[in-house]
Formats: structure tokens, C-alpha cells, sequence
């Protein structure tokens, strides 16, 4: 994991592969509230047809990991494939526009 987390002066930046692992895991955990889990369920979504576009092999792999809160280490290394097929700005763009969105569809 820390190939994924850079400390910048007092921040810390993570790895799109790390990105994509939290939000994740916002989708399956209890404490995020529900605008944040459909946001977030939204970008995966998402990427998971950006994957298809693509015609990532480990794309039905990627979605059986979503369907459950998988840990962090067996979510990264498919994440980070994930990007190297689909491309950082394609997701960063996807990442963007789905929290970018509220979930009852207008701009925030």
C-alpha cells in the first residue's frame, strides 16, 4: 500500500488505484451516509463500463470484488490494471463527474 500513499508536506496523496479502493469501500461501509453511497456506487458504475468499453479481462473479477466489501490488497492490484487499460484521465473524469453529481441529479 505505500506505493499508493505519497506524504506531500501535512497531505497525503493516493494513487488512483488507491482512489478507486476507497471508494469502494464508501459503497459497503456503514458509517457513510446514503447521498455519499450512491455517489459513490455512481463512479463505479462508471468505471465498470469504462472497463467494458475497454475490454478489460478482469472486468467480471472487478465487479464480484464490488459486490462485497473486499479488502484493500485484493482490490488494488486489479484497480491497478483496471487503470493502465482504461487510462487515469478517463478515470479521474469518471471520478469527477460522479461526485460531482448529487444523487437526485443536479450540480453541486
Amino acid at each position: 500500500m505505500s506505493q499508493h500513499v505519497t506524504k506531500r508536506g501535512d497531505d497525503y496523496l493516493l494513487s488512483m488505484p488507491a482512489t478507486l479502493a476507497v471508494i469502494a469501500d464508501a459503497v459497503h461501509d456503514p458509517d457513510a451516509g446514503a447521498a455519499g453511497k450512491v455517489q459513490a456506487r455512481r463512479v463505479l458504475d462508471d468505471v465498470i463500463a469504462a472497463a467494458r468499453t475497454t475490454k478489460f479481462e478482469q472486468v467480471d473479477i472487478l465487479e464480484t470484488l464490488l459486490s462485497v466489501r473486499t479488502p484493500v490488497a485484493r482490490l488494488l492490484p486489479v484497480f491497478e490494471s483496471l487503470v493502465g487499460r482504461v487510462g487515469a484521465e478517463a478515470i479521474v473524469a469518471i471520478i469527477q463527474r460522479g461526485l460531482r453529481t448529487t444523487p437526485y441529479g443536479g450540480m453541486q
